[in-house]
């Protein structure tokens, strides 16, 4: 295989991507995320990030010193697969082909209908996420959790 293209950016898309380096895979590695950030551990987004305990270099799943020649796509989201001729289509106009593709995408967070627009409504999923809703706490009078 001259090139494995994974989907998907955070935890699974990092083990995925070790774990191929790790087993000898010296070929073209590509890791499509429509985040902007590197792989980073979610479970303290809700907890320790929120109340300031940790900064963001401490939610970070690589190491410094941790290379392994990975070609990140970070920002751009994977829209469309194209199986038979293995090509995966990305939200900035561009493809990839590869001859590897692993599905590594998570989760999504479910949003309530009807509060898209409403300000001071928050959904945790993401860094950025957890930016903004901790912005909001440091003014927030009142608070309601749901889920």
């Amino acid at each position: 295989m001259k090139t494995v293209c994974v989907v998907g950016a955070s935890l699974a898309g990092l083990l995925t991507a070790r774990a191929l380096r790790s087993q000898g895979y010296g070929g073209r590695l590509v890791v499509v995320g429509a985040e902007e950030h590197r792989p980073y551990d979610r479970p303290p987004l809700s907890k320790d990030f929120l109340k300031g305990a940790i900064g963001e270099a401490d939610l970070a799943l690589e190491g410094d010193a941790e290379h392994q020649d990975i070609e990140w796509r970070l920002g751009v989201a994977a829209t469309g697969l194209d199986a038979i001729a293995r090509r995966i289509t990305l939200s900035d106009g561009t493809s990839l082909v590869a001859d590897g593709i692993v599905i590594a995408t998570g989760a999504a967070a479910r949003t309530l209908p009807g509060t898209q627009a409403l300000r001071g409504v928050h959904t945790l999923r993401t860094l950025d996420d957890a930016r903004a809703l901790r912005a909001d706490l440091a003014t927030a009078r009142r608070l309601v959790v749901i889920g």
